[in-house]
């Protein structure tokens, strides 16, 4: 089976470019890439600890209780439970009416240099 001259030479140069292309950097792979997420203007900036499992969770080391449906997401914006959280991490939250925590995102090292209230 012939392969046709022009689509030998496409094959070839794909394979160039990509051998030629930079190494991505390290820092940036675990960002998502596809869609920007939309964090809520009114939402506060902080560390947040490890939850312990007590109701309670503690950012910028004050200590806050969680609503009953809290809700934490990941770098990926995929819904975690508490206990997953295992390093200190910066965050933008939410309190619900009653000054409970009702959602938190942990931030993206570009979406945590962007400026927020404290």
């Amino acid at each position: 089976m012939d392969i046709p001259a022009a689509l030998l030479y496409t094959i070839l140069t794909s394979i160039a470019e990509a051998a030629l292309e930079p190494a991505p950097d390290p820092q940036m792979i675990n960002e998502p890439t596809a869609m920007a997420r939309m964090l809520p203007a009114k939402a506060k900036m902080g560390v947040m600890l490890p939850p312990t499992g007590n109701g309670y969770v503690t950012i910028n080391d004050q200590q806050w209780r969680l609503a009953p449906a809290a809700q934490f997401r990941n770098r990926q914006n995929l819904i975690v439970m508490p206990m997953q959280i295992q390093n200190a991490e910066e965050v933008v939250y939410l309190p619900n009416a009653s000054g409970a925590i009702h959602r938190v995102w942990m931030l993206t090292s570009s979406e945590a240099s962007a400026p927020r209230p404290r």
